[in-house]
C-alpha cells in the first residue's frame, strides 16, 4: 500500500501543499519549524483519522482558518481510492468532520514521544498495546471506551456509597460490566502481544545485532484465567474483595487499566537499565514491529511515518535502521536540516510554502 499524492489546505503551518511521494523510501529534510512533522501528521490523519501528536484534531487547523482540508490518493494491489477530510472548528470548542478516509488504509507512526514506551508511565505502554490491538480488531477501541465509561460511573458510586448497607447490591451491576469488558480487553491485549512478540524480536535483532534478546511480557494485577470467562470471574472476585477499601475513595484499583507491558533485554528491565540511545532504539523497534501484524491482517504493508527518525542514534544504528526500512514498502521519515542520509531513497526539502525534490523543482507551493 502507498500514498500516490497528498494535498493540504490550511493544515498546521501549510497554507496549501501538494506532494507526490515515492512509493518507497522518502526522506524529509529542512530546518526546524518549516513543517516536516506537520506533513507526517497530515499523512497520519488522512490515513487513520487520528493524529499522532494530539487528541484534539482542531489543533491541526491553521491559526485563523475556518477549516483545514486534506485529500489523498491511496493505492493497494492495483486498487486505488481517494480519501477526503474537512476539519471545521466549532464555536463550542469542538470539531466538525466531513468526508471519509480510505477505510482499508493503515499507517504506523513513530515520534519522540514514543520514548515514553520505555521511560513513561504504564498508561503509555497500555495505550501502545491498545492502539495495535485496535488496528488488528477495530472493535477493541470501542470496548476500551465502554470500559472507561463503566469505571467512571462505578467511581462516582464508590464516593457516595460508603457506609450504606446496600452498597454491594448497587455496585454489583457495574462490577459485572467492568469484569466482562476488562476480560475482553485483557485477552485482546494478550493476543496482540503474541502477534507482536516475534516481530519485535526480529526488528530488534536487525537494528541492534548485539546478541541480546528482546522479551515482551504482560504484567496483570489480576492474573488472567485460561480463557475470557475465567478472567471475568477472577476480575469479578477481585472487585468484590476490594470493595470495602474502595468505598469512599472513588477509584477502582484492579483491572486492565492498572496493567503494564514489561520490556526486557536478556531478562533485564530495559526501562531501568538500558541507555538513552538503547531506549530510543527499543521504542523504534516496538513501533516498527507493528508493521508485521498489520501486514498479515490487512494483506499489505502499512505506510511508515517516522518523525526525527535518526536522532540520538549512532552511525552504526542509523545504517541498520535505514537498511531495514529499505524493504518495508512506503516509508516517509524526517531528519533535521543537514542530517539527512545521502544516497538513500528520495530526498525532499520541506520549507515554508512547499516541498521540493532535492534534484528537481518545487512540487508543492503556497497558494
Amino acid at each position: 500500500m502507498h500514498v500516490r499524492w497528498l494535498r493540504l489546505v490550511a493544515f498546521r503551518n501549510h497554507a496549501s501543499l501538494s506532494f507526490a511521494p515515492d512509493p518507497g523510501l522518502n526522506v524529509l529534510v529542512g530546518a526546524n519549524g518549516h513543517g516536516k512533522t506537520s506533513l507526517l501528521e497530515a499523512f497520519h490523519v488522512i490515513l487513520t483519522g487520528r493524529s499522532f501528536r494530539t487528541a484534539r484534531l482542531r489543533e491541526c487547523v491553521a491559526w485563523g482558518a475556518s477549516e483545514a482540508r486534506l485529500s489523498a490518493g491511496v493505492e493497494r494491489a492495483g486498487q486505488s481510492q481517494e480519501g477526503r477530510l474537512v476539519l471545521s472548528p466549532r464555536p463550542d470548542g469542538g470539531l466538525a468532520t466531513e468526508g471519509a478516509r480510505v477505510r482499508w488504509a493503515r499507517a504506523v507512526s513513530f515520534s519522540a514521544a514514543d520514548l515514553g514506551l520505555l521511560t513513561g508511565f504504564p498508561s503509555v505502554r497500555r495505550a501502545y498495546l491498545d492502539g495495535v490491538a485496535a488496528k488488528l480488531a477495530p472493535a477493541h477501541g470501542e470496548t476500551c471506551r465502554r470500559y472507561r465509561l463503566v469505571l467512571h460511573h462505578r467511581g462516582r458510586l464508590l464516593t457516595r456509597l460508603a457506609g450504606r448497607a446496600d452498597a454491594a447490591r448497587l455496585l454489583t451491576p457495574w462490577d459485572e460490566q467492568a469484569a466482562a469488558l476488562g476480560s475482553e480487553i485483557v485477552h485482546r491485549r494478550l493476543a496482540t502481544l503474541e502477534a507482536l512478540r516475534n516481530d519485535a524480536r526480529e526488528v530488534w535483532g536487525a537494528l541492534a545485532p548485539d546478541g541480546r534478546t528482546l522479551e515482551l511480557a504482560y504484567a496483570a494485577g489480576v492474573a488472567p484465567g485460561p480463557d475470557p470467562e475465567g478472567t471475568r470471574e477472577r476480575l469479578l472476585a477481585a472487585l468484590a474483595a476490594g470493595r470495602g477499601q474502595e468505598l469512599g475513595h472513588g477509584t477502582t484499583p484492579v483491572g486492565p487499566h492498572r496493567d503494564d507491558l514489561l520490556v526486557r533485554l536478556d531478562g533485564v528491565d530495559a526501562r531501568t537499565y538500558a541507555s538513552r540511545g538503547e531506549q530510543r532504539l527499543l521504542a523504534l523497534a516496538l513501533r516498527l514491529a507493528e508493521a508485521g501484524p498489520v501486514r498479515r491482517e490487512s494483506g499489505s504493508a502499512p505506510v511508515l511515518l517516522l518523525d526525527d527518525l535518526l536522532s540520538e542514534l549512532d552511525l552504526g544504528a542509523r545504517g541498520r535502521v535505514l537498511t531495514w526500512l529499505a524493504g518495508q514498502g512506503q516509508v516517509v521519515f524526517s531528519a533535521t536540516d543537514g542530517a539527512g542520509p545521502t544516497g538513500i531513497g528520495v530526498t525532499w526539502e520541506v520549507r515554508r510554502g512547499g516541498v521540493a525534490g532535492m534534484d528537481a523543482g518545487l512540487v508543492g507551493s503556497a497558494a
